[in-house]
């Protein structure tokens, strides 16, 4: 592609002199800059680019060979400010428009990058044409498993007998397996769905409130997830991702009783069936690229567990070389929930690393605290919706390794986590007084992620 271009553009980038002697600072550092991009010597031609810019010396020839400098040192998001800058001093010009389709396909932002091969024309478009829409644009499938440090009790804990009518329960282990597909409709549009199935067993202990009580060693929940998410991407670099997330969840519970202790089978009976429960959650995140940096904005409804909840949350990921071989994250969300009578606010910061620690291996390590309790993540994407357990720290790591020119990649890693289980009463909201038990859960997961 290098020399494609680059021999295009070479008669556009020849020095010409505009007005004025060969001495003026403008002929000098457009013949210098020139000089410096037919050796390649890439430092000096930014160093130099720069400086002019600096004073106020700034035009198309000029932009174009900084932009192809930071390009040919893999600082694509920078290479591409430069580009744009060209085409609003020369617009529609094809030469300034095929490096920036490059560099943002090189900075990983396809999206963008469709957007811009729109706008080709003449012998441009008829050497990468518009995209057209793609049914299978691309898809994946991840599967985790999770078990947790809980021990069942050998008997009643005596906190037990004090507590009003409610629920409680600890998560013993789960397995989640997910597949998604990703439609492409138009350039910068597309339509993303997966669809989740978790298979979860927890020990469970149900208070009637009138001195009968009932403990499952093992309550087991079955829950079917769709989630479906449109990105609309524009030229600016702005990007807009609604979302709706339809949770279906079946889960044993006691239907019917009698009179009498009914721990593990004792003196009462009962009868356990399955209840099935609805909740959903929906809402919005833009994102918007400048330079090397993003910023993310999003806020989400749902009804989760019988109550109700409002999250927002503001993000920036930082790019320092311009690609994606290095970058930063850091985020903090707040979170309102409700239920009949009370309502309680949280916050959680959280961080992200990522690193190619090779040619074609990536590593990549996230982490957040804080009470993560019906609690939305990735736009929505992931709900942390046990019914009484709360995380209130995470970590996981991820190792990446792309397998096809396209951007597919293969990934596993482990995610640890702490937190507690807390009952919750027929009215109200966990109560931090209620920490009955404190648990570590452990993850294992591994997914592929398909370009077509």
């Amino acid at each position: 592609m290098r020399s494609v271009i680059l021999g295009i553009g070479l008669f556009l980038l020849l020095p010409h002199q505009v007005g004025g002697q060969e001495g003026t600072p403008f002929n000098r550092i457009n013949n210098e800059t020139y000089r410096l991009y037919l050796e390649e010597q890439w430092d000096s031609v930014v160093m130099l680019g720069k400086a002019a810019l600096r004073q106020e010396i700034d035009y198309y020839y000029l932009r174009m060979r900084i932009g192809i400098a930071y390009y040919h040192k893999k600082n694509y998001r920078v290479a591409a400010t430069h580009f744009n800058k060209a085409l609003e001093m020369n617009q529609g010009d094809p030469v300034a428009l095929e490096y920036l389709y490059y560099a943002r396909l090189m900075a990983g932002q396809a999206q963008q990058a469709s957007v811009i091969r729109s706008r080709f024309n003449g012998a441009l478009s008829q050497k990468l044409p518009a995209e057209k829409g793609r049914f299978f644009k691309a898809g994946g499938v991840e599967y985790l498993y999770t078990t947790s440090d809980f021990a069942l009790p050998d008997e009643i804990p005596g906190d037990f007998y004090a507590l009003p009518a409610g629920a409680l329960t600890v998560p013993l282990h789960f397995s989640n397996v997910a597949v998604s597909l990703e439609n492409g409709i138009a350039p910068g549009i597309s339509l993303a769905h997966a669809y989740t199935y978790l298979s979860k067993d927890n020990y469970y202990y149900q208070n009637e409130g009138t001195g009968i009580f009932y403990i499952m060693d093992k309550q087991h929940v079955v829950q079917h997830q769709y989630y479906l998410s449109p990105q609309f991407t524009f030229r600016s670099g702005l990007t807009l991702l609604p979302m709706v997330h339809l949770i279906s969840t079946y889960y044993q519970s006691i239907l019917s009783s009698t009179s009498g202790g009914g721990y593990m089978g004792g003196a009462g009976t009962s009868t356990v069936g399955y209840v099935h429960d609805i909740h959903l959650a929906g809402g919005m995140t833009m994102v918007k690229n400048w330079r090397c940096v993003d910023l993310s904005g999003g806020a989400a409804f749902a009804n989760l567990n019988g109550t109700r909840q409002f999250q927002g949350r503001f993000g920036i990921t930082w790019y320092p070389l311009g690609n994606l071989n290095l970058y930063a994250g850091a985020g903090l969300s707040g979170q309102q929930e409700w239920s009949e009578n009370s309502s309680v606010s949280r916050w959680v910061p959280d961080l992200k690393v990522g690193v190619a620690v090779a040619e074609k291996v990536w590593i990549e390590a996230d982490a957040a605290m804080g009470e993560m309790h019906n609690y939305l993540e990735r736009n929505g994407s992931i709900v942390y919706n046990g019914f009484s357990d709360t995380m209130d720290k995470k970590a996981k790591l991820s190792l990446l390794i792309p397998v096809t020119g396209k951007g597919s990649l293969v990934y596993l890693g482990g995610r640890w986590t702490s937190g507690y289980s807390s009952f919750v009463p027929q009215t109200g909201l966990l109560s931090e007084t209620d920490q009955l038990f404190e648990l570590q859960t452990f993850s294992i997961y591994g997914g592929i992620s398909w370009k077509f």
